[in-house]
């Protein structure tokens, strides 16, 4: 009887706990549909409880799961923007929840393909980022992406050069480096990468993997300058540490002959010396 009295008291509690609250049937129908991957039901439900709990509780996994939704499942990337900009005004006055938004946002703008977009939302994101290195760093390679994929590599060097010198510890440095190092190649500025990854180079723990990236680029700016013996050492040296070591291998067989330069084809046979003359026939000009 005492067991009995008990569950009908935790009963009376869930029913005082539904009925006090509009949403709350919303909220555990949608939860109920999104774990058994019932999304539109789910949809359904976070979007009830939006309109029925103006200062619910939970209203941030409401916006979540919304968005995630739209993101992930429909692939409906307009209506994600639409969310994440409501949700923003809603929650972006804790620093923490608006640069999650607006790193959410940049993604999602980067996707669509409207890179002034994502740059904005980047730029906010540097705004609520103050005071944390690391989310200042990981907002600035972004950035510098965009940058990149826009041409305007003014900006990609600045942006890194900036993450480099603000970087948190010596990994985050070493891959803001080593972006900075691709992107000189990229605009065949191979001095400027040459530097960017010896200074990495340089740099104490750095794992294995950013520092085999960052000797196999440098092989790169080596066999641009011919230099095939420093390329093969510098490639023999990564052989277990690169991320993919088919590449390297394929490329060490593929690699000429230390201090073989390749062959310029020479002039046709006998063009240094004058056309021979047709001797003149016999009796000619008598």
């Amino acid at each position: 009887m005492a067991y009995m009295a008990v569950v009908l008291a935790l009963l009376a509690l869930v029913g005082c706990s539904r009925s006090g609250s509009a949403g709350a049937e919303d909220l555990e129908q949608a939860r109920d549909a999104y774990s058994k991957g019932f999304y539109l039901e789910a949809e359904k439900g976070y979007e009830r409880y939006l309109q029925v709990e103006p200062q619910g509780k939970f209203r941030k996994e409401a916006w979540e799961r919304l968005s995630e939704i739209a993101v992930n499942i429909k692939g409906e990337l307009d209506r994600a923007v639409v969310l994440l900009e409501a949700m923003y005004l809603e929650l972006g006055t804790d620093p923490d929840e608006a640069w999650r938004i607006m790193n959410r946002l940049g993604d999602v703008y980067s996707q669509l393909g409207n890179l002034t977009k994502a740059v904005e939302s980047y730029e906010k994101c540097l705004v609520h980022a103050a005071g944390n290195p690391e989310r200042m760093c990981q907002t600035q390679m972004r950035m510098a992406k965009l940058y990149r994929a826009m041409g305007n590599y003014d900006l990609v060097t600045a942006t890194l050069s900036n993450c480099a010198d603000a970087a948190p510890n010596n990994e985050s440095k070493a891959k803001c480096l080593y972006e900075l190092a691709q992107s000189y190649s990229f605009i065949s500025n191979w001095s400027q990468s040459k530097r960017a990854v010896d200074t990495l180079l340089d740099l104490p723990d750095v794992s294995d993997e950013t520092r085999a990236l960052s000797i196999f680029l440098l092989a790169d700016i080596y066999e641009n300058e011919r230099n095939y013996a420093k390329t093969r050492e510098l490639l023999e040296s990564i052989r277990t540490t690169y991320p993919n070591p088919k590449v390297v291998e394929t490329r060490l067989a593929n690699l000429p002959d230390a201090g073989v330069e390749e062959e310029k084809p020479g002039p046709p046979p006998d063009m240094d010396d004058p056309p021979a003359q047709d001797p003149e026939p016999a009796g000619e000009g008598i």
